[in-house]
């Protein structure tokens, strides 16, 4: 079972809900599936009934990220052992033709069970080895999208999608800073 992969769908489940309405993976069976495309264990048959369950999931998750943002780890913790409650993992050991042994999910319930066991329990044990600090939510004032800060000295500020700017930015400055440091052009260089 790939940790990072799995608290990847919790991230993935409350980024999906700073959209538009009518643009929200939530929204109809059709967007959800693409949503989820690249998950072969969440393709499932599903209803309305499970959107609806899953547009709670991601309001719970969302919760357990703004309570950890604000320091509240606690009260985090508390409500990510309610959805372990709620959502039990089944997981099962398999081995695929060679493959060392690890550990599936198992292969029932409905398309909530699944996401939802998969999500909350992986996020419970980043939280247990980690701790409720490596949740985070986008820096840029703007951005309500959440990130799990796997950074080795817990530097992460940005989500996926700011990320990539701030690097841009960042390197920027480095050259613009170098340039500095350097021998400045000329007047007549730059008029040529």
């Amino acid at each position: 079972m790939n940790l990072a992969s799995f608290a990847e769908l919790a991230v993935r489940l409350v980024n999906s809900g700073v959209c538009d309405a009518d643009v929200d993976p939530l929204g109809t069976q059709e967007t959800f599936r693409e949503m989820v495309a690249d998950r072969p264990f969440l393709a499932v048959p599903m209803t309305q009934h499970d959107l609806d369950r899953l547009k709670l999931l991601r309001a719970e998750l969302t919760s357990i990220f703004t309570l950890a943002v604000e320091g509240a780890g606690s009260a985090a913790v508390d409500r990510l052992n309610g959805l372990l409650m709620i959502h039990p993992m089944h997981p099962v050991i398999v081995g695929h033709g060679g493959e060392h042994w690890h550990l599936h999910l198992n292969e029932s319930g409905s398309v909530t069970d699944r996401y939802a066991s998969a999500a909350v329990a992986s996020l419970a044990l980043i939280v247990t080895q980690l701790g409720t600090e490596r949740l985070g939510i986008c820096a840029i004032a703007s951005c309500d999208r959440v990130y799990i800060d796997g950074s080795s000295n817990r530097s992460r500020r940005y989500c996926k999608q700011h990320g990539a700017a701030r690097a841009n930015v960042t390197s920027l400055r480095r050259q613009g800073q170098s340039v500095a440091a350097g021998s400045e052009p000329s007047a007549t260089s730059e008029a040529s």
